[in-house]
């Protein structure tokens, strides 16, 4: 039975279906957020997230539900054989509104802020009664909704929230939840938290974009970063998918690294450029899934850092 393969392209989706959904039952989640072994140099600063949590489980039985809709995920599949002629992958999941993101839940947004001294840093300037957030790549805005929530529940200031998007589908999805869309980081200007999730290994020049992080913040500002390791460079709107440069060098390495020496090298970058790493820590990078399997993921590792 262990050998059967079913005929027809249908009956050969729901095989490959209730495979890979059997294989996930058996993944011990708890290793999303936990290390094996610890970088040398920035070993002290990493914070263990206790999960998945109630809102985490709760975001992956929907997404099961979603991508256990047959007839929805088939027209999905349809779509996307015309879509792809003219429109990216993002480009085709802003339109079908589909593809949503998950990586920390309100509880833990709230947690890792506090550990990187976040919120002490802001309750220290109670005059101020407005928060300035902006999100570079921000998607359809569900991860940001996420971490706008949680500022809000903490703190009495008003959160103003600013994105930025090079796909035209997604901004308008941003712009249905009223964030102010902009073109570039460099628009901002004195932020109080700027977020960039999984956007240096997937744009043009990322050493640019994390000055232009950088100066946009208030001197006492903060920035939460994302980074899928192993790493691997992919520039989705350029026909060579090749970067101006890479977030790490040299790369390729002349040997193959362990995750802990490319973290000690993400980690590095961070530094050079002017960041004060305040304190990181590991989490799964969820994606909702489709007719093949109930969700998707890759490893993150997200860092908070300030001027």
């Amino acid at each position: 039975m262990s050998n059967y393969r079913p005929r027809g392209a249908i009956a050969k989706v729901f095989f490959d279906r209730i495979h890979n959904d059997d294989v996930i039952q058996q993944i011990d989640m708890t290793t999303w957020y936990t290390m094996g072994k610890l970088p040398r140099k920035y070993g002290s600063l990493y914070h263990r997230l206790n999960g998945p949590d109630e809102l985490t489980l709760e975001w992956l039985e929907r997404s099961k539900k979603t991508s256990g809709r047959f007839w929805l995920q088939l027209c999905h599949e349809v779509a996307k054989l015309f879509l792809n002629m003219f429109m990216t992958q993002t480009d085709i999941n802003g339109f079908l509104k589909r593809g949503s993101m998950f990586i920390l839940s309100e509880a833990q947004f709230d947690e890792f802020l506090t550990v990187g001294g976040f919120f002490e840093n802001r309750n220290t300037q109670s005059e101020l009664s407005q928060l300035y957030l902006c999100d570079i790549g921000a998607g359809d805005g569900e991860v940001t909704s996420r971490l706008v929530r949680t500022l809000q529940q903490k703190g009495s200031w008003q959160v103003l929230t600013h994105a930025t998007e090079s796909s035209w589908t997604m901004r308008n999805r941003l712009n249905e939840k009223n964030f102010v869309v902009l073109d570039k980081a460099s628009e901002m200007y004195r932020a109080d938290l700027i977020v960039c999730f999984n956007v240096l290994d997937r744009c043009f020049d990322p050493h640019i974009m994390l000055l232009d992080i950088y100066e946009a913040l208030d001197r006492t500002g903060f920035a939460l970063i994302a980074l899928v390791l192993p790493y691997s460079h992919y520039v989705e709107k350029n026909s060579s998918h090749l970067p101006l440069r890479t977030l790490l060098e040299p790369w390729p390495p002349m040997e193959r690294l362990t995750v802990e020496e490319e973290l000690e090298m993400f980690f590095d970058v961070l530094q050079a450029t002017g960041f004060k790493i305040r304190a990181w820590t590991k989490a799964p990078y969820l994606c909702e899934g489709d007719l093949r399997q109930s969700f998707y993921w890759l490893t993150d590792y997200v860092v908070l850092c300030s001027k």
